[in-house]
This record gives structure tokens, sequence and C-alpha cells, in this order.
């Protein structure tokens, strides 16, 4: 092979490939020479398997929450709506005070939708 090759595709792993100048001794020659990383123990291995695996429960509150969330986000999202059309039919008598309470409503939608995105990722890891 080594008189037939010039230079060779090394194959990574990860769809990771290298082209190397060379024939197959310079390339056995060169990753001989080259430092070796550590692999890890078997030990540290396991141990990152049996914490992904780990179930993570909702406790009643959190599952209670989690249901109250959506009936919440519902309800803001319908107060939105309602103030949006106020305001697009120019029956806004105050808009000040009623681009405030939009503005109020839609950061408590954030902040429960970022809530219901935290239970709900638990809720995935079961």
């Amino acid at each position: 092979m080594d008189k037939i090759v010039d230079h060779l595709f090394v194959f990574r792993g990860n769809a990771v490939i290298e082209d190397f100048p060379g024939n197959y001794s310079d390339f056995r020659v060169y990753e001989d020479s080259t430092p070796k990383e550590e692999t890890p123990k078997k030990e540290k291995i396991e141990k990152v398997a049996k914490e992904k695996t780990t179930k993570v429960k909702l406790s009643y509150n959190e599952k209670r929450e989690f249901d109250n969330l959506e009936k919440d986000i519902a309800t803001l999202e319908e107060k939105k709506k309602e103030i949006e059309v106020l305001f697009a039919n120019g029956e806004v008598e105050d808009v000040q005070k009623t681009s405030m309470e939009l503005q109020e409503i839609m950061n408590s939608i954030e902040e429960k939708e970022e809530r219901w995105f935290e239970i709900s990722s638990k809720l995935e890891g079961e």
C-alpha cells in the first residue's frame, strides 16, 4: 500500500475526516509520535451515565402550578388581544395607562411561559 498511496483520508469519527499527505507507514509514525489523550476512566463514564438516567419527578405543587400556568397564560393572552383591539380601533381613553397595563400583561405572559418551559423540561426528563 505504501507504493501506491500518496495521501490518506483518515476518518476520526463524529463526521471528522482528515487528509493526511503521505503513505500509510508515514501516517503510523506520525500517529505514534503524537501525545495521546487520556481516555476517561470507566468509573467516570458510568457515573455520568447514572446522572443522565436519574429521573426527576415533579412535586405536587409543581404539578398544580403546571396545570394552572396553561390556564393563566390563556387568560392573559385573551386580555392582551382585547387591549390590542382597543388600540387598533382607537377606543382607548387613557393611552398611557392602557399601554402600561398591556406591558405588564406581556411581561407576566413571558414569566409564566418561562416557568412553563422549565417544568415541561422536567417532565420530558421523566
